[in-house]
């Protein structure tokens, strides 16, 4: 069975049964180093597609009034109105971590193998930590309460703060493209099976680009593996093409890249999605 090697530990597969002690501890850590900022920059590159970085704690976004115009005559004069409307978005600190299970005794009979193995598998559990809670973020539908401890500059931070979900059906307003604001509700579900009479991505498309900026945006959909072949055989599922692959009369020869990232294999569209 091939050994998985950390991005720091390539080149070093000879030294695999020597012991740390005997390579040198700084060149094992080294090595560590090296697979720890690689890993965060994959990492940081895949979730550039869920994530948006920031500074602050929270912060409120304003929305543009509502209503009508006033009736007048030829010499009447509108009363003075102000704009209303915002809401608020707040952003929580969470961390993990991991150690390594040894004691003085495997520590100095470690091997640069076994270094390895710790690495590649503190890496895993950061990998599935991350995915829990960026898929956790959106996937849960009540707000809840974060406390601030630390503002900008070293300075106090807010105390309580309110972590909001999407969009969940309360309240709060939300402008869409030539109407008044309206509420909304992101999370959506349906207890039937994927077919063409019970086809969610034509629902998808029309309420995710009502609003400002969203017209003809790009909406994608991930999905399980289990729900590809109830997805493909929906009617106006259209399957995309391979543009990596040129057509060729005897053989199909590859001219593109294999795309990586998240959800690396397109399947197709439909209902715009």
């Amino acid at each position: 069975m091939t050994i998985e090697i950390a991005y720091g530990f390539v080149g070093m597969q000879h030294l695999f049964n020597k012991r740390v002690q005997e390579v040198g501890v700084n060149r094992v850590f080294d090595a560590i180093t090296q697979s720890a900022a690689e890993h965060t920059q994959m990492i940081n590159t895949m979730m550039e597609i869920l994530v948006e970085r920031t500074t602050v704690a929270q912060e409120e976004f304003e929305l543009p009034g509502s209503g009508t115009l006033q009736p007048l005559d030829e010499v009447g004069i509108p009363r003075p109105t102000d704009t209303y409307g915002f809401y608020q978005v707040a952003y929580p600190i969470q961390g993990g971590g991991d150690a390594w299970g040894k004691n003085r005794v495997t520590s100095a009979l470690m091997t640069v193998q076994e270094a390895n193995r710790h690495t590649i598998e503190a890496q895993n559990k950061d990998a599935d930590w991350l995915a829990r809670h960026i898929i956790a973020s959106v996937l849960t539908k009540d707000s809840w309460t974060f406390h601030d401890k630390v503002g900008a500059a070293g300075n106090k931070g807010l105390g309580n703060i309110t972590i909001m979900p999407l969009a969940n059906g309360d309240v709060t307003e939300y402008p869409v493209t030539g109407k008044q604001p309206q509420t909304a509700n992101h999370y959506t579900a349906q207890a039937v099976a994927i077919d063409n009479s019970n086809n969610p991505f034509p629902g998808f498309y029309s309420t995710l680009t009502r609003y400002p900026g969203s017209k003809n945006a790009t909406i994608v959909a991930y999905i399980p593996e289990n729900l590809q072949e109830s997805v493909e055989a929906l009617t106006d599922f259209r399957e995309v093409e391979d543009a990596d692959v040129r057509a060729g009369a005897n053989r199909d020869e590859l001219v593109g890249s294999i795309p990586v990232g998240l959800g690396d294999e397109l399947l197709g569209k439909v209902g715009k999605v």
